[in-house]
């Protein structure tokens, strides 16, 4: 009986033994699982951080680029204006170099009509003196 009485003790005593490791095997998983889901909390926190980051940035780049996209427009299209004024006043001086070159021409067509009549004039008195010399 005894043997029995010792053999019973060591499985009371393993039980006990099973019964605490059970114990601190759960306790061992309730800290597991509290620590992994603090740390599905903080990588969350940190991502959603991170993509709020990001955001913001994207927001920042692409106001900037509109923002010099803006102003290269207003650049180009000041020289735009300023090339077109530039044209208008090139244009203008040509136009007054045409009108100028208009008026030379007609005087120089006016005084070439004056002096082919003028010659003109002097041949018939020439042919009229010629013949009038002839006739004497």
């Amino acid at each position: 009986m005894e043997g029995e009485t010792i053999v019973q003790q060591i499985l009371k005593a393993l039980d006990l033994h099973s019964d605490q490791l059970r114990q601190q095997m759960k306790e061992m998983e309730e800290r597991l699982r509290a620590e992994i889901q603090d740390t599905e909390n903080r990588l969350r926190t940190e991502l959603q951080e991170t993509e709020d980051r990001l955001r913001a940035e994207i927001q920042d780049t692409e106001n900037r680029l509109y923002t010099k996209i803006r102003e290269t427009e207003d650049r180009l299209h000041q020289k735009l204006l300023d090339l077109e004024k530039r044209t208008d006043a090139r244009f203008e001086r040509l136009e007054t170099k045409m009108n100028y070159w208009r008026l030379e021409w007609s005087e120089t067509q006016e005084t070439v009509d004056f002096l082919a009549r003028k010659t003109l004039q002097h041949e018939r008195k020439l042919r009229s003196r010629a013949e009038q010399n002839e006739i004497s």
